[in-house]
């Protein structure tokens, strides 16, 4: 196999084109898939290219979540998917679909037979980089029904010309796949090569990285079509959505990847976003929608006005949204909970200023506490993100991210191991350290997949299981723990996580 993987960090190209030799065609993943097929020649028609938009099971070895609580966590809505197949919709292309599989319990072989019998022209899948194995088999599937297979996502911001290392990928996205879709499927239709089109990466050309848009030039994600039913979270009641109302962060903690869209922010206008809110309760009948913002309460005065706007629509549905400890002021958070909001999701990581200064939170213990309680007066619930496991992280720094968990008024926490993922200077540091081999992610990306990359202290996933016990099983969290299942019903879900997480169930089997 010849190739180079680019620098783990390098930015990615912005725009221009440079013609590049033609890569060895190689599936490492399964069976050799069939070889890309000519274009049809058939006469151009109306905008009647038939499209696919696919999100497989991930396959996931380096999962940063323990099984107890990743298999109940949930399965959400693909936003991305969501706005492509809108853009498509507005570019002329009506033969459009979105498969999820986590949703609709579709293995490989499931998604071959339903894109088989739809019989698509063009195949959009999108992924991680630890999901990649499970994208793969769906390009695989969608590969042997003759269609053009296009890969895009997160993980193309980092590997791009790698993927096309599979014969089951004729096309790489990097950057927004709102712009390079329609533009695709517009050369399709007319049975052209597609070139000269930003973004779009083939075995004989490179399109760079198409530029970020604002999602309110392209409207709101399409959900009619998708499994609606089929599709929860423990954390909210049924039916519930998830909206994003501004991109882009510009801090810089060390576990984070950068994609291209973060380099900037933008933000949906109010009225754009209480719309949205106002149509999903009507035509949806959600009771609570899920914010998946980087930052929610960046630009705070814009939260101010959505505030208002729900105020004034009368609008009455709960909501929920990301944010740090250092953005939300006491009037911010008062605002708020009159608007609906139930629950801010704090990205607080750890206990150990120490640790806190290697992540680069720009964090301290007192904003953590004076954040967090503030929200808790307020009423609204906190939600804590934690990590355990940081490089050359003691016993005793451990510890002192449980004590933190379990002092602060959360009323939910997850604990993750940590994971230097590509691209990130965790990752940089790992290496460098003689952590992590410099090539896992290469090797990875190329379809050796058999082991999970390496944890990063001796019983990482041991003090997840421990953190989320001590959490969690204690007499505290009896009343929040009922109140939060009879609110959402998610007796079951929360009940088998509990009773895994003190069994002590595990997923060593598959990790080194």
């Amino acid at each position: 196999m010849t190739g180079t993987a680019p620098p783990q960090g390098q930015p990615r190209r912005q725009g221009g084109t440079r013609p590049r030799t033609a890569l060895p065609i190689v599936n490492a993943f399964g069976p050799p898939a069939p070889r890309s097929a000519p274009l049809r020649t058939r006469p151009p028609r109306s905008r009647r290219l038939r499209i696919a938009l696919v999100r497989h099971h991930d396959l996931c070895l380096n999962t940063r979540q323990i099984n107890a609580v990743q298999r109940r966590a949930g399965v959400l809505p693909h936003l991305g998917l969501g706005y492509i197949h809108t853009a498509l919709k507005k570019a002329g292309f009506g033969n459009v679909v979105q498969i999820d599989t986590p949703a609709m319990g579709l293995d490989g072989e499931g998604l071959r037979r339903l894109l088989a019998d739809y019989r698509p022209d063009l195949v959009g899948v999108t992924t991680t980089t630890p999901g990649l194995p499970g994208a793969i088999e769906a390009c695989r599937a969608a590969k042997s029904t003759g269609a053009r297979v296009i890969l895009g996502g997160s993980h193309t911001e980092v590997y791009d010309r790698e993927n096309l290392y599979h014969a089951c990928i004729d096309y790489v996205g990097v950057g927004e796949g709102v712009t390079i879709m329609p533009a695709l499927a517009e050369a399709l239709e007319h049975g052209d090569e597609p070139e000269d089109i930003p973004g779009l990466i083939s075995r004989t050309y490179d399109g760079g990285a198409a530029p970020m848009v604002n999602l309110e030039d392209v409207g709101w994600p399409e959900r009619e079509g998708l499994p609606v039913d089929r599709f929860f979270s423990i954390m909210a009641p049924r039916p519930f959505a998830t909206m994003i109302s501004s991109r882009g962060c510009p801090f810089k903690c060390s576990f984070c990847f950068k994609q291209a869209v973060d380099r900037r922010s933008m933000y949906r206008s109010p009225d754009d976003v209480v719309g949205e809110m106002a149509h999903l309760r009507e035509r949806w009948g959600v009771k609570e929608i899920m914010f998946y913002d980087d930052v929610f309460t960046l630009h705070r005065g814009r939260v101010f006005e959505i505030c208002e706007q729900i105020h004034d629509k009368g609008l009455k549905v709960r909501w929920e949204a990301p944010t740090r400890v250092d953005l939300v002021p006491g009037k911010l958070l008062s605002a708020m909970s009159g608007a609906g909001c139930v629950r801010l999701r704090f990205g607080i990581e750890h206990g150990d200023p120490e640790i806190l200064r290697r992540m680069r939170k720009e964090s301290n213990l007192e904003k953590i506490e004076d954040a967090v309680t503030s929200a808790h007066l307020a009423g609204i619930k906190g939600f804590g993100y934690f990590i355990v496991g940081w490089l050359r992280e003691s016993r005793e720094q451990f510890r002192r991210t449980v004590d933190l968990a379990c002092r602060l008024p959360l009323d939910y926490a997850s604990f993750y191991t940590a994971t230097p993922l590509p691209g990130t200077p965790l990752h940089e540091e790992c290496v460098a350290d003689g952590a992590i081999p410099g090539d896992y992610w290469d090797s990875f990306v190329q379809g050796q997949f058999t082991r999970r990359i390496g944890y990063l202290v001796q019983g990482a996933e041991a003090r997840a299981r421990e953190a989320y016990r001590s959490f969690f099983l204690r007499r505290e969290m009896v009343r929040p723990l009922l109140t939060h299942m009879a609110v959402t019903g998610q007796w079951r879900n929360t009940a088998s996580g509990l009773l895994s997480l003190a069994r002590s169930d595990s997923n060593t089997v598959r990790d080194f």
